[in-house]
């Protein structure tokens, strides 16, 4: 086993200083015991969480153990416990402790113990929850961290060879008994589905190795093919933009460089762009429609303004008014005190409030903004009316005008207008007919 961990990890042949980062379970003890043997300059970091009562045993176990090895032992304790999403949580105390002891002690390498069953486990998650390209390629053996690197070593070992090692060489480690519970995504995976995947094919953790390799060598070569293209985007006083020129021509490529461009502007808009974001995106630019907006989220604005597409905040006028972008089961909350929701039935809507049936075959996501001046609705198959027009006809007063909403589909033709009247294109409600209904509720404060 030590051969094949140094001859796969030369980074760990050298004599900087590696901080090791040890829970006290039989990975992180057996990747310890084995840079000790080697001789490398060690230290230890290890981070108590307080959410089992033997935490605090294990800790000082811990640090009894290098007072006894002569190795620098760094403890930080989680004095208040996240009560939700403990396991992010938990994992962003360590991480930020790592880092913190790295720059402070002058380490260039942290190693953690993750090996070939985590690997598996994640890569069967992601593909489980969706995700990228790069999000599907899984644990990387080494990245850059903090003031120096991160390293994983033990990503070609088998979680049976580190038991056997640990077997072999008598070194004491810790069981966290929370690792048998199924309350844990990542638990059902390695409990319930891993062991059948191995069933299938004992040889699937190599395979898995393999296959993380291939997708982290095509993310570099994706990036290049792209490059011209990548390195046409500018970047304006509203965000950035680039013409349909700049664009790929085919989806796929129009996908990864969709991908690329919101990875390498995330850090300065703090926007995180889901993959049916990207999806809907790809669709809305194949259709017919020279000028469309999409929100995003985090007040960005995706745009198409003739032969530019932009990604830009939305103007102050827009973040008072709002903009909003509804699919399919989903509820909004728009104006304060306004719902909608976009829902499938067959049956006439019994609650109370506004109802717009629309046809099935409607182009989603619906848009849901203040009126224009232009904006003009179809009124029957003959008249399409400006909205001012129908306001004026109606007399309907000047404040309830200016609240009112106009619903469009990603056509831009408008469907609705809330809570005053619906589109020609609306439909009426049949009972044996499964349909859209876009509820609208204005809660009246008492």
């Amino acid at each position: 086993m030590e051969q094949v961990l140094f001859r796969k990890n030369p980074e760990l042949q050298t004599d900087q200083k590696i901080l090791v980062a040890v829970s006290t379970g039989v990975d992180s003890m057996v990747l310890l015991h084995l840079l000790e043997q080697a001789g490398l300059s060690v230290g230890v970091a290890h981070v108590d969480h307080q959410l089992r009562a033997e935490s605090k045993d294990e800790a000082e176990f811990l640090r009894d153990y290098c007072k006894r090895h002569k190795l620098p032992f760094y403890l930080n304790v989680w004095q208040q416990p996240a009560k939700k999403n403990i396991e992010a949580s938990a994992r962003k105390v360590r991480y930020d402790f790592f880092e913190e002891i790295m720059e402070a002690e002058n380490y260039s390498l942290l190693v953690t113990a993750h090996h070939g069953d985590d690997q598996l486990e994640t890569m069967v998650m992601r593909l489980a929850q969706g995700g990228s390209l790069a999000s599907h390629s899984g644990i990387a053996r080494k990245q850059i961290f903090g003031t120096g690197s991160l390293l994983r070593p033990l990503l070609s070992f088998s979680k049976a060879e580190i038991y056997h090692y640990a077997e072999e060489k008598q070194i004491t480690y810790f069981e966290d008994i929370t690792n048998q519970s199924t309350d844990f995504f990542r638990n059902r995976m390695r409990h319930n589905v891993i062991p059948e995947l191995k069933k299938e094919n004992p040889q699937i953790l190599q395979h898995v190795q393999q296959f993380q390799q291939q997708l982290t060598w095509a993310e570099p070569l994706i990036k290049q093919a792209l490059k011209e293209n990548l390195r046409n985007i500018r970047q304006t006083d509203q965000g950035w933009s680039f013409s349909t020129e700049t664009l790929p021509d085919e989806r796929g490529a129009r996908y990864y460089f969709l991908t690329s461009f919101f990875q390498d502007t995330e850090g300065q808009t703090g926007l995180a762009v889901s993959q049916r974001q990207i999806f809907g995106l790809l669709d809305q630019i194949q259709r017919p429609v020279s000028q469309w907006t999409l929100d995003l989220g985090k007040n960005w604005l995706f745009a198409r303004r003739y032969q530019q597409f932009s990604l830009e905040k939305k103007p102050t006028s827009i973040l008072n008014e709002g903009i909003f972008s509804l699919v399919e089961n989903q509820t909004l909350t728009i104006g304060g005190a306004e719902k909608v929701t976009l829902r499938k039935s067959m049956k006439k809507p019994e609650i109370n409030g506004y109802h717009v049936p629309l046809p099935l075959d409607i182009e989603l996501p619906l848009t849901i903004r203040r009126r224009q001046p232009g904006d003009r609705m179809r009124f029957s198959a003959t008249l399409k009316k400006r909205i001012n027009r129908y306001f004026i006809d109606q007399k309907i007063p000047a404040d309830k005008r200016n609240n009112a909403w106009v619903v469009e589909d990603s056509l831009g033709e408008i469907v609705a207008l809330l809570p005053f009247a619906n589109s020609y294109l609306s439909i009426a409600v049949e009972t044996d007919r499964i349909h859209y209904i876009l509820d609208y509720m204005h809660q009246v404060s008492k």
